[in-house]
């Protein structure tokens, strides 16, 4: 719906403002008995009631869902957590934006230290894992060890014994290719 005010422009309304003023009032009324004549007109034609119960059932919906909203509100606000991440509970805005300043630091406190605990963990399992390569590392010595002392001559002369196989050592004459160093030894 449009009024009369959306018609006049700042330029005329400055020209003849009591004039204006005096068609707006004329409008009003007019407007006013144009609802008027509506409302009989229903009222005798039996539309009223109907709508008047429409219009009541839509203004208890509406007045229902207000509150409902408005008591959700209240129960976000009595919230003791959304109070104190808002700051709600403070009385003065010069207040909340310090407050807002503290919940960052605040912030930033809990990520350092999340950071730091984070770091030693990392740290503790790097030492536990150097621990375990240590050992690894010293099996492996041991076994290179006994590895060792099981193909020296004499532990291989040994079991041969208990097998009662003899050795016997090659002829110069032999067809065996010899190694450089054997060579090198005669």
């Amino acid at each position: 719906m449009t009024t009369r005010e959306d018609r006049y422009t700042p330029e005329e309304e400055s020209f003849d403002p009591e004039g204006i003023a005096e068609l707006r009032r004329q409008d009003e009324e007019e407007e006013l008995r144009r609802r008027i004549r509506r409302e009989i007109i229903k009222v005798n034609s039996g539309e009223s009631d109907e709508e008047l119960d429409e219009e009541r059932q839509r203004m208890a919906e509406e007045r229902e869902q207000e509150l409902a909203e408005e008591k959700h509100k209240r129960r976000r606000q009595n919230s003791i957590l959304v109070q104190l991440f808002t700051g709600g509970f403070l009385s003065s805005s010069s207040a909340a934006g310090y407050f807002y300043m503290f919940i960052a630091v605040a912030a930033m406190c809990f990520i350092c230290i999340f950071l730091t605990f984070m770091s030693l963990n990392a740290d503790r399992e790097y030492r536990q894992l150097q621990n375990q390569l240590m050992v690894l590392n010293e099996r492996a010595l041991m076994f290179e060890e006994q590895r060792y002392n099981i193909t020296t001559r004499e532990s291989i002369d040994r079991l041969l014994e208990q097998h009662d196989i003899r050795l016997k050592d090659l002829d110069e004459e032999s067809k065996v290719i010899r190694s450089h160093n054997d060579q090198t030894n005669k």
